[in-house]
């Protein structure tokens, strides 16, 4: 009879059981995925292509050894024509880019010796890698620039001019930082770059064939550009 009895209770209370914990256990989750057609999608960006000009000046030296009293100098009306291109990684990363140009200005030193220091009109062509970080809401870029450059001296404030020792081609690294302002579909470009060739001016036996000379020409340039979008 207790059995029975027993059995009967369970059968009772089961359900009740069953209906208590529908109502405070089990309840509807929410679905993750209803909403996901519905997410905005990631920022994606195009590449950009720009054809700028420069101005800028130069303070300019020479690193010799022997050292000849070689002393650095300033020099104006440096100008330029650049092509710059950001590629969009993914098209979700536009940090990096190539930038070509071609550069004409005056560079040189000056030298407490008479036989020494000279200033050159140079023609160069820099290839630089770009990296940019972009901040305030794109309204601003801070730039990185690093790449080699290779130059020639169309002429020389000598007397004489060049001989036979004088070396005229040049080629180097540069590199440097800047910050742009975007008003597109214009940017202004504040920039220094750091020059150092990797050929010396002279033949090593310019003035004797004892003693011979090393002088590499470096450079600091300060620059200003107007670059425009083309697309």
């Amino acid at each position: 009879m207790k059995r029975r009895l027993t059995l009967l209770l369970l059968l009772v209370l089961f359900p009740l059981c069953a209906a208590a914990q529908d109502d405070n256990f089990i309840f509807d989750m929410p679905d993750d995925f209803t909403d996901i057609d519905t997410l905005p999608p990631a920022a994606r960006f195009k590449s950009v292509h720009m054809i700028g000009v420069q101005y800028g000046v130069n303070y300019s030296n020479v690193i010799a050894t022997p050292r000849i009293g070689q002393e650095a100098i300033w020099t104006y009306n440096s100008v330029g024509i650049y092509y710059t291109y950001y590629h969009a990684l993914w098209d979700y990363l536009n940090n990096f880019g190539l930038q070509v140009g071609l550069k004409y200005g005056k560079q040189g030193y000056a030298s407490e010796y008479t036989q020494y220091g000279e200033v050159c009109t140079v023609a160069e062509m820099p290839i630089l890698a770009k990296f940019k970080v972009d901040f305030a809401r794109e309204r601003f870029r801070l730039l990185i620039n690093l790449g080699p450059f290779v130059g020639y001296r169309l002429s020389t404030d000598k007397e004489d001019g060049f001989d036979k020792y004088d070396q005229r081609y040049a080629y180097g690294i540069m590199g440097g930082l800047g910050l742009a302002v975007v008003f597109k579909p214009l940017e202004i470009h504040i920039e220094g770059n750091y020059q150092y060739s990797l050929a010396s001016m002279y033949h090593t036996y310019k003035y004797s064939d004892i003693y011979w000379l090393y002088a590499y020409p470096s450079n600091i340039a300060i620059t200003a550009s107007i670059h425009v979008h083309l697309w």
